[in-house]
């Protein structure tokens, strides 16, 4: 498993700070709109979460503008920022994993085994002389020289 808190810089320098201010500036203005947009489309209305999505782009501004300007007390918010998102990856990562091994590889593999389909052959056979098997070509080897 990977381990996304070892990735993370946990000692940022001025130049990281300042990279976590813009990405405040540009991504909190994006979720907002990204919000403005679904009420559009569930609620049929582009005010349905006009003032969340209104505080929400105006303290990414606001934080990220003021991180960008005194990147010095910024530190605490990029640790917890990182943390907190280090945190959710783990989780949503090992319930997606989980969620696509029992939902998919499982009954696709208990269906397999449900009509007796097999994708190679297990066990042995003390009377076969070889296990190999021959390789059947569909193609002629002098195709391989005319590729274009």
């Amino acid at each position: 498993m990977v381990n996304p808190f070892a990735e993370v810089n946990w000692r940022p320098g001025l130049a990281e700070r300042k990279k976590f201010a813009l990405s405040l500036v540009i991504g909190f203005p994006c979720l907002a709109l990204a919000m403005l947009l679904a009420g559009r489309i569930f609620k049929g209305q582009w005010d349905a979460n006009l003032a969340l999505s209104a505080w929400l782009a105006a303290a990414g501004l606001a934080a990220g503008g003021l991180f960008y300007f005194l990147p010095q007390i910024a530190r605490p918010f990029y640790v917890l920022w990182y943390f907190l998102a280090c945190c959710l990856g783990v989780v949503a990562g090992n319930f997606l994993l989980a969620g696509f091994f029992y939902l998919v590889v499982t009954p696709f593999g208990l269906a397999k085994r449900a009509l007796g389909k097999r994708a190679f052959d297990k066990g042995f056979n003390r009377q076969a002389a070889t296990y190999w098997r021959e390789a059947r070509s569909d193609r002629d080897p002098a195709s391989y020289f005319k590729q274009f």
